[in-house]
């Protein structure tokens, strides 16, 4: 059954206006983390959300008046409460907001707030984590949302992947890569080899780039072919959510699941199945 999301009063805190689509993001993750929390909670000790690019925490949907809960507020808006939240931001305005959110209304939840680029400090991110040990299980589900290319390194990526984790990430392809390819494929930039990882990707573009639709699939589907290096599953871009604007359908990018197990991408089709309600956001 699709759950609206919740529709909240100004609280005179900082609150981003975002694009409608965002909605739609947004009840992804919370589908998922609902899922991903009541699921686990029998089978793993501790079960920890971090949000890499967590904003603070509420959005006001453009030109409207309406405001919902953001991610790291969804995450938390559960049944089954994760044992540990980690929020990241490194603007002090949204983290101040975020901050007096979550005291107000989650008071008694374990949470960490890193206001930090987190591609400089994610091993401060790793260390917050519970420790997964002999008899003490811990599995972690990440939100990633960067809004540029340059925002996200693969390393950050790579070093969480150490732990037992899945993530949703935002691979913005339509709105970034592709609207950008000629400043991207400048031989003297580095952008896309940073947040893929692929150091050879351009001759894989001079060699096949005809076959894609636009370089935002290409680079969306880079992307995930270096994920499946990291062992997680990928079978190609009908894995992916294809996220467009409500007014001119335009591109704006790809949402990404990734796990290591059948049972997390079993949640991840049943989030997107009950995440829509016909809005033509795809």
């Amino acid at each position: 059954m699709l759950e609206k999301l919740p529709i909240l009063d100004d609280d005179s805190l900082v609150t981003p206006e975002v694009g409608l689509w965002a909605e739609y993001k947004y009840r992804l993750v919370w589908n998922y983390a609902k899922m991903f929390a009541t699921a686990m909670k029998a089978k793993w000790d501790a079960r920890a959300y971090i949000d890499l690019y967590s904003g603070p925490g509420r959005s006001r949907l453009e030109n409207t008046k309406t405001i919902v809960p953001a991610s790291p507020l969804l995450a938390m808006n559960i049944f089954n409460k994760f044992d540990k939240y980690i929020f990241c931001e490194n603007d002090t305005e949204k983290m101040q907001a975020l901050k007096a959110r979550v005291k107000r209304d989650y008071p008694d939840s374990n949470v960490s707030f890193i206001e930090t680029d987190v591609n400089k400090k994610i091993e401060e991110v790793i260390s917050n984590i519970p420790k997964h040990h002999k008899g003490f299980k811990v599995l972690t589900f990440c939100f990633v949302d960067p809004f540029k290319i340059k925002n996200l390194n693969f390393q950050t990526i790579r070093k969480l992947a150490e732990k037992y984790i899945d993530f949703l990430i935002l691979i913005p392809s339509g709105m970034d890569a592709n609207r950008n390819i000629s400043y991207y494929i400048d031989e003297s930039n580095t952008a896309v080899e940073g947040f893929t990882g692929a150091s050879q990707w351009r001759d894989e573009w001079r060699l096949e780039g005809a076959k894609w639709e636009n370089f935002g699939f290409f680079f969306a589907d880079l992307f995930g072919r270096q994920m499946r290096t990291l062992t997680y599953f990928y079978e190609g871009l009908t894995d992916m959510v294809h996220i467009r604007s409500t007014e001119k359908n335009l591109p704006l990018y790809h949402l990404a699941f990734f796990s290591r197990n059948e049972l997390g991408r079993k949640f991840w089709k049943e989030a997107r199945k009950y995440s829509d309600d016909q809005l033509d956001l795809l």
